[in-house]
């Protein structure tokens, strides 16, 4: 079908109910800035026929005004995806030639380069990729997945991180990027959003991202939440003017956890197997039929029901209000493995002692990574989502735009050069 626009024509009723006259149809498809003439309705696309209404265009070399067409042609790009159809831009372009210095040059349409798509195409695919992969968004638009990728690697390398407004906490913590390949995700515990992925989880890395923190953006930071590794404590206190660390609780009762799988892989055997999952559920959690059988596991298997008991223990001690009663207890729990000569209870009087401040430090912070670890939960399913990544680049910003807010995406496409 094609349809004719002149002054007093309205829009197919095929495509809308209500009739529409041409300025409505230059909103609808975003055309502001150009004059539309024709449109061809057909079974997979509409193509508008579309031109600039500019006369007159200054040359690129003498910046002269000048009127003389040397030679019109039309060129065809995707404009955008209207009720599951292809809208296709034919663009009439004019190449006009210099009065004075005789020179050749395309006038210059806004949103339109040497591209096959429209900014406005560019810009109405990323949002998409929030939670799809790069390949099913550019096979439905019928683009490459290369130019996909490029496009918003451009976008995030073009933005720098959002920093929160006011006071926050920060958080850091690694993730699998392949295997044992861990890439380290730094978040805002306070307002729950995540500021960046670090390409990989080595010291010169990290240390680099904190020292290139603003001066304003460190006065803001109350503390930092992570795990019990070394290394991230040392970063905080050398890069951060010894702000104080807070360990996340879940990670003290996961390595109470592993000390309680290594002991029960020791007493394991194939004619009396030890259930992991059940020795790791939380007591409040397990079932009669459960609870029958850690009774049975800690009267046959003495060591496994102490351990089991102290996980316990400890966990109750997070319940603790006041930070005074949660020193006491934590020194009722140091007390108790102090004097206990086996290798094991003495390797985890050793780290609690060395972590002690810092796992103190909750009752007075009361913060946690489970925002952060979260965020690794939608990281794996949005890696499954793509069958996995190879690059470290393409990762990152794919994972960065899954968690960004769409005001604030929509705010980064219309500032960007790559996109325009």
């Amino acid at each position: 079908m094609v349809v004719w626009l002149g002054k007093n024509s309205t829009f197919p009723n095929k495509l809308t109910t209500t009739s529409m006259n041409k300025s409505n149809l230059i909103k609808l498809f975003c055309l502001e800035g150009l004059l539309l003439d024709k449109m061809e309705i057909n079974e997979k696309d509409i193509n508008l026929f579309v031109r600039s209404p500019r006369t007159h265009a200054f040359c690129l070399h003498c910046e002269k005004s000048t009127n003389r067409v040397h030679k019109q042609y039309f060129r065809k790009i995707k404009h955008a995806i209207f009720n599951n159809k292809l809208i296709m831009l034919n663009i009439n372009l004019k190449y006009f030639k210099c009065k004075k210095c005789n020179s050749v040059f395309c006038e210059n349409i806004p949103g339109i380069d040497a591209r096959r798509t429209s900014a406005h195409f560019r810009k109405s695919i990323i949002p998409k990729l929030k939670d799809r992969s790069f390949r099913a968004v550019a096979k439905e638009h019928g683009i490459s997945t290369s130019s996909l990728i490029n496009n918003t690697v451009s976008l995030i390398n073009e933005n720098n991180i959002i920093w929160p407004v006011g006071k926050f906490m920060l958080g850091i913590d690694e993730h699998s990027f392949s295997g044992r390949n861990y890439m380290v995700t730094v978040t805002d515990l306070t307002n729950h959003k995540i500021l960046t992925i670090l390409k990989n989880d080595n010291k010169s890395t990290i240390r680099q991202f904190l020292k290139k923190i603003p001066e304003n953006i460190r006065k803001n930071i109350i503390c930092v939440c992570s795990d019990m590794r070394r290394m991230y404590y040392n970063l905080a206190k050398e890069e951060l003017n010894n702000i104080p660390v807070v360990i996340d609780k879940f990670h003290v009762i996961q390595f109470f956890n592993w000390h309680l799988n290594q002991l029960r892989q020791i007493y394991t055997s194939s004619n009396y197997p030890l259930p992991k999952k059940l020795l790791e559920k939380n007591k409040e959690d397990l079932t009669k039929e459960e609870l029958i059988t850690i009774k049975q596991i800690s009267k046959k298997y003495p060591p496994i029901q102490e351990l089991w008991r102290l996980k316990e223990f400890v966990r109750s001690f997070y319940n603790i209000k006041n930070k005074q009663k949660a020193e006491l207890t934590f020194k009722v729990i140091l007390d108790g493995l102090e004097f206990d000569n086996r290798p094991r209870w003495q390797s985890i009087h050793k780290t609690l002692v060395k972590w002690q401040k810092e796992m103190l430090n909750y009752f007075e912070y009361n913060i946690t990574n489970a925002y952060t670890e979260g965020v690794h939960t939608r990281i794996k399913l949005l890696k499954r989502i793509s069958y996995g990544f190879k690059n470290r680049t393409n990762y990152i910003a794919k994972m960065t735009l899954a968690f960004l807010p769409i005001t604030i995406l929509l705010k980064m496409m219309e500032c960007s050069p790559s996109l325009t």
